[in-house]
């Protein structure tokens, strides 16, 4: 595998680690360069493990919770340490857009956190899994030793077949001559190969494409090929790409499609794609309006929190809906969708007085019922962080607490606490919050769990897994829902 100087340029001060010939015995051997990490696994014929794990996310705007869950604790436990001898170690703390992992097919700024491993010769990739949903406790730890050895059982796995049968994987459309005939071998994949061949299809023009040669033929798949379901639904979801702005229009126009396959795949795009265009906006509002199926219609909610941020109108929808939904389910969506409005007080406002309405848990057993909304909203408060929500649970939910008994006040006090740190602009409780709503979920679903479980896995659903992931990471993603396998 070809390696420049450039490369090594870039990545020097992304990549946050202990040098190896510094290592202590109780801590990783993390390399300090991609480059030397790709050439000591093959040395040492070794499965290099690459660990994203940024501190900041969202264009930099974020703490990631997850991502320092594992730095500052699953990463530090002994038998983690201990196993890690067995891989070449990379740790990255921001991601590259250049270099070893776009050979791979892997380009531009990578999710976090996340783990990939990749054979000792540097050719494939053996096993990646994006997001982390497992906490930092004792689960964690369990969780990420399993996928260590899921990684090297794949070790002597025999490669997949290129698709097409002629383009290795991860090969980008050529120069010259020979360029025309290979998008149109891409597109013809599409049209006629299964999901996967179509998916690698559209990965690969998506990144081959230079002033619009790859992404116009895509695009005119949607008008051409109507009828075809399955093709539609796998188009849409491989242009769901942060900032793929000039996608935007093209997925919208399919928010109000008969097929509720389609919409769904639609909504969850538009959340991915990010864009602010007031087109898109009133597409999303004008199909969430008329959206009779709570599912999908959260999917658009979440949508367009993420596209509408800051807009009165995209505001005054999600509270409305929240707070008026025909049933806690369909309050789900529009509070995620809500936790994109940072910083914002007249979203913060209304969540409060939807807190401060469904109050504390009734009877001494506290109940099923709004147990998961109440949770999640007060989630969404500590998401969008102004510091006057710490005020309101402290002055006005808190106290209510303190002629209350039953086995639950003492979790739920914390919980609220917590919530109020996160307001007050301390980071590192937002994960704590994360685990309180899990914890919330769980406990509803010991009073009905067809109903709840049900529910939240409605929330991860088919339209939302097998993304490709990038700079962009969805609120509330793994929440509610299970993890994606």
């Amino acid at each position: 595998m070809r390696r420049t100087s450039a490369l090594a340029r870039t990545l020097v001060p992304l990549l946050l680690a202990l040098p190896a010939a510094q290592a202590q015995s109780t801590e990783v051997a993390w390399q300090t360069d991609l480059t030397e990490a790709f050439a000591a696994a093959k040395e040492q014929q070794k499965i290099l493990m690459v660990c994203v794990n940024a501190q900041k996310v969202d264009g930099e705007s974020r703490e990631e919770p997850a991502a320092k869950g594992l730095r500052e604790v699953v990463y530090k436990d002994a038998r983690f340490v201990a196993k890690s001898r067995e891989f070449v170690c990379a740790l990255l703390t921001q991601a590259s857009k250049d270099g070893e992992l776009r050979m791979l097919g892997i380009e531009g700024r990578l999710v976090s956190p996340q783990h990939i491993f990749i054979h000792p010769d540097g050719t494939r990739i053996l096993l990646r899994r994006e997001y982390w949903s497992h906490g930092r406790g004792e689960p964690a730890v369990t969780a990420l030793l399993a996928m260590m050895d899921e990684a090297r059982a794949k070790l002597d796995a025999p490669e997949e077949p290129a698709a097409g049968g002629e383009t290795a994987p991860g090969t980008l459309a050529p120069d010259g001559d020979g360029r025309a005939p290979w998008i149109a071998e891409r597109i013809r994949e599409i049209i006629e190969g299964q999901k996967k061949q179509r998916a690698a299809a559209v990965d690969l023009l998506l990144r081959s494409d230079r002033d619009g040669d790859c992404k116009r033929p895509l695009f005119s798949l949607l008008e051409e090929q109507k009828k075809n379901l399955t093709l539609l639904a796998e188009v849409i979801r491989g242009l769901g790409r942060d900032q793929l702005l000039d996608a935007a229009g093209p997925v919208a126009a399919f928010l109000t499609h008969k097929e509720e396959a389609l919409r769904g795949m639609a909504a969850v795009s538009l959340e991915y794609i990010g864009s602010r265009e007031k087109a898109v906006v009133a597409a999303l509002l004008a199909a969430a309006g008329r959206e009779d199926d709570d599912a999908i219609g959260n999917h658009m909610y979440r949508a367009l929190g993420r596209c509408g941020a800051g807009e009165a109108k995209v505001r005054d929808l999600l509270l409305k809906k929240c707070e008026q939904g025909k049933s806690e389910f369909a309050s789900y969506g529009p509070a995620i969708g809500l936790a994109y409005f940072e910083k914002d007080k007249k979203a913060a406002a209304g969540v409060e007085k939807m807190v401060k309405k469904i109050g504390i848990p009734g009877g001494r057993r506290g109940g099923g019922e709004n147990t998961v909304k109440r949770a999640l909203l007060c989630w969404t408060l500590a998401s969008i962080g102004d510091p006057g929500s710490a005020v309101f649970l402290r002055e006005e939910i808190i106290p209510k607490l303190e002629n209350t008994k039953a086995f639950w006040v003492d979790g739920l006090r914390t919980f609220y606490v917590t919530v109020a740190r996160a307001c007050d602009g301390d980071a590192s409780a937002l994960p704590a919050v994360e685990e309180g709503v899990r914890g919330a979920v769980g406990f509803a679903k010991g009073f009905d769990l067809e109903r709840y479980g049900a529910e939240t896995r409605h929330l991860l659903d088919d339209y939302r897994k097998e993304r490709v992931q990038g700079t962009f990471t969805p609120r509330g993603e793994y929440l509610l829902g299970e993890a994606a396998p």
